[in-house]
Parts: C-alpha cells; sequence; structure tokens
C-alpha cells in the first residue's frame, strides 16, 4: 500500500507541476501571438494606410485630417477583427500622432526605454500595460491589458510607434485551454503508466515477501542447527574428557592422601591444578551451551552463570528452589544479574566465597549475591563514571530494564551484598 499510494502521489505531484508549467508556457504563447498578430497589423494594415502628414507638423489640416481618417478607416476595420480594445500611434518625441481614442490625440507623454528601443531596432514586443500610466486612463475600468507595441514607417521613411492594446482575459483564455489540454494529457500518460507499472510492483512485492520468509525460515533452521552443534559438543565434553580429568583428579588425591613423603605433595598439586582444568572446562561449556532458566530450570542457568568465579577460585554457593514460580523474563533478568555481580567480585572484590540466594516474596522474584571481599564506599562508586566500574551500571540497567528494583549493602572491609527484586510475571522482552 505504501508502495502504491507512493507512487499515486508521485505521479500526481508530477502531472500537476506540468499543467502549472504548461500554464506559465501558455500565457507565453499566448503573448507571442498577441506580438505577431500587432507585426502582422503593422505591416499588412497600418504602413499601407499610413500618410505623411500624419506625422508631418507642417502638413495643412485638410491633409491631416485626410491622412487620420485614412488610418482611422483601415484600422478599425481590424481592431474589430482581432478584438483589440485601443490602438495608439505614437511619434518619437512622444506625441499620440493617432488613436481610436480622440481625446489623446495631440498629447505628448514620456516614452519608455522599451518603446525607444522598439523605435529603434524595429521589433515586436508586448507586456502587461500599466494602467496607472496617464497615457493609459482612458483604458481603466475594462480589466488588465496586452500592451504590443511594433514600428511603422511612413512613405518618407520616418519610424512611428504602433500600440495595440488586448483584454488580458484572451491570453488567459487561451493558457487555459492549453493548460486543460496539456493537464488531460499529463494525467491521462501518469494514470496509465501507473495502471500499467502497478501489477508489476505488486508482483515483485510478492516475491519480496516470499523471498523474506523464505530467509526467516533459513535463519530459524541456521540458528537450531548451531544450537544443536553448541549442545553436542558441550554433552561431548562433559561425557568425555571433563569426566576422564574429574576422575583422574580424585584418583591423584586419594593417592597423595595415602603416600608419605615429598611425592605426596606432587600428586596434591597435579590433582589441584586438574580441578582447576576441570573447572575452566565447565566454564567453557557454559559459553559454549548456556543452560536456560525457562528450559533446563534456573539452579541449572545460575549454575552456568558463576562458573566463572569457580575457575577464578571462589567457592561459590547456590540456594535456589528447584521450582522458581516466574515468567521467563523474571528469569533471565536474574541470570544476568547473577552473572554481572560474580563478575564484578573477581574483579574487584578479592572475596573467596560468594552466595547466591533466590526466593518468591509476594509478587517479585528476589535474587540476592554476597561475597566476603574487601567491600567499598558505595556513594563514591555509584557517582564515579570510570569505565572501572561499568559493572555498577550495567547492574542497575538490568534492574531497570526489568522493571524492578536494586539494593546495595557494602562497606570498606565488610563485603558486598547486591539484591535484585523484579516483578515475577513481567512481560518485558529479552
Amino acid at each position: 500500500m505504501g508502495v502504491v499510494l507512493a507512487a499515486l502521489l508521485g505521479g500526481a505531484a508530477v502531472a500537476t507541476v506540468g499543467t502549472l508549467v504548461s500554464q506559465r508556457t501558455a500565457e507565453g504563447f499566448a503573448v507571442a501571438d498577441a506580438t505577431d498578430d500587432t507585426a502582422a497589423v503593422a505591416r499588412a494594415v497600418v504602413e499601407p494606410a499610413l500618410l505623411d502628414a500624419v506625422a508631418d507638423p507642417g502638413a495643412s489640416a485638410a491633409d491631416r485630417r485626410a491622412a487620420a481618417d485614412r488610418l482611422d478607416r483601415a484600422v478599425r476595420a481590424v481592431t474589430a477583427a482581432t478584438g483589440a480594445v485601443r490602438v495608439k500611434l505614437w511619434a518619437a518625441d512622444g506625441t499620440v500622432l493617432w488613436s481610436d481614442e480622440p481625446r489623446l490625440v495631440g498629447q505628448r507623454f514620456a516614452l519608455s526605454e522599451d518603446d525607444l528601443e522598439a523605435l529603434e531596432s524595429d521589433r515586436s514586443d508586448a507586456e502587461v500595460s500599466d494602467l496607472t500610466a496617464p497615457e493609459n486612463r482612458y483604458e481603466r475600468g475594462q480589466g488588465p491589458l496586452l500592451e504590443a507595441y511594433q514600428a511603422v514607417h511612413v512613405p518618407s521613411g520616418d519610424a512611428l510607434l504602433l500600440e495595440v492594446y488586448y483584454p488580458y482575459d484572451a491570453v488567459l483564455g487561451s493558457a487555459a485551454s492549453l493548460r486543460s489540454a496539456f493537464a488531460t494529457l499529463a494525467f491521462g500518460t501518469v494514470g496509465v503508466g501507473i495502471a500499467l507499472l502497478l501489477p508489476v510492483v505488486l508482483w515483485l512485492l510478492l516475491r519480496l515477501r516470499s523471498g523474506q520468509h523464505d530467509r526467516e525460515r533459513l535463519l530459524v533452521r541456521a540458528l537450531d542447527a548451531e544450537t544443536a552443534e553448541r549442545r553436542r559438543l558441550a554433552a561431548d565434553l562433559h561425557d568425555g574428557p571433563v569426566q576422564d580429568i574429574a576422575g583422574l583428579a580424585l584418583g591423584l588425591g586419594a593417592a597423595a592422601g595415602s603416600m608419605p613423603g615429598p611425592g605426596a605433595t606432587v600428586l596434591e598439586e597435579s590433582a589441584t591444578t586438574l580441578r582447576s582444568a576441570v573447572s575452566a572446562l565447565r566454564s567453557s561449556m557454559s559459553a559454549i551451551q548456556p543452560a536456560a532458566p525457562d528450559r533446563d530450570g534456573l539452579g541449572a542457568a545460575l549454575d552456568d552463570a558463576t562458573a566463572r568465579g569457580r575457575a577464578a577460585g571462589l567457592a561459590v554457593r547456590l540456594d535456589v528452589p528447584a521450582t522458581v514460580p516466574a515468567g521467563p523474563p523474571a528469569l533471565l533478568a536474574a541470570v544476568r544479574f547473577v552473572r554481572e555481580a560474580v563478575a564484578n567480585a573477581v574483579r574487584h572484590a578479592r572475596a573467596t566465597t560468594v552466595r547466591v540466594r533466590v526466593n518468591r516474596r509476594d509478587d517479585e522474584l528476589v535474587v540476592r549475591v554476597s561475597d566476603d571481599g574487601v567491600g567499598f564506599d558505595a556513594e563514591a562508586v555509584l557517582r564515579s563514571r570510570r569505565s572501572g566500574h561499568l559493572g555498577t551500571t550495567l547492574l542497575r540497567q538490568i534492574a531497570e530494564d526489568a522493571g524492578g528494583s536494586l539494593l546495595l549493602r557494602t562497606a570498606p572491609g565488610a563485603g558486598t551484598t547486591w539484591e535484585l527484586a523484579v516483578p515475577a510475571g513481567t512481560e518485558s522482552g529479552w
């Protein structure tokens, strides 16, 4: 639906912009047509009807009147056919020599730079008439007008300026006709294009959705295969090398107890080394395939979470009920919390023992991790943002993510206790 809507909006925008551009283009064409019409009138009608007496101040009144009548007859026939509302004939000094508005004849006004250039270059041009100008006062009230001008010449060769005024509504009407035709063509073309492309777009979207589903299925299968392989490796380690090394450590320990002298010390040291190796292997097994609290039980998951502490030489004591009535998000929060708290004890506490206790209190799951280490100044550490105290920040973040609370009890030389309380039935995602 988003693609279809974008196509419709984009097509409509293109057609609309094209229509607006066609409006301006049509107005330009209409102005050009008016300019061409004025040039044609000047060459075919006005110039043949001009006599020198029109612009000759020394001509007799009778000659000037005869020249004006001749021009009047020629121009009025043309203006009736072209729809012009005013015609003016100017001398180079700005005097109106003739007009179909007799009150303007003989009056003198300043010519614009465009008018003077048209006289000198013998070119045609057009512009919207300035009806506030005094020479245009008799055209006011007829709406906006288009003023087209063209140089003409009397038989003696003197240049005069012919101005013809057309209703601008005619220009707008011509532009509207062209705009309507273009809009029909533009919207029709866009509509046909969208109609032709829409089935292709929908087909591509369906193929894309199908491919996405296939990739998701393949990803699930790959993850399942990876999980199965991790379980197999963990099981092989547990049933093979770990059991063998653990048995060897027990045997060496028993032999050390029954053998007097220096040999007993060597055997005991060897047994200790093997027990450390067993702890390290079990820690590696936890990393390869950590126990999931909702599948293997919270006790097994916390046993994996504390493997790092045991590998570092800590005595870890777990007090976890066989069945913990809590939802998966709360159980996962407990595992994350214990793993981070034990890691902090390994890094900073210099402890020998860590105790983990889990219990249900009303509607909350409460997890407490205590160590017998050196403790710390809680107020100073919690205010610190140094990287060495990132663990405290992570513990706070775990509590916030689970919608729970975090309690800290510690002091220099008094050990550390962290207590996490989270809603047992929270729906927070992990």
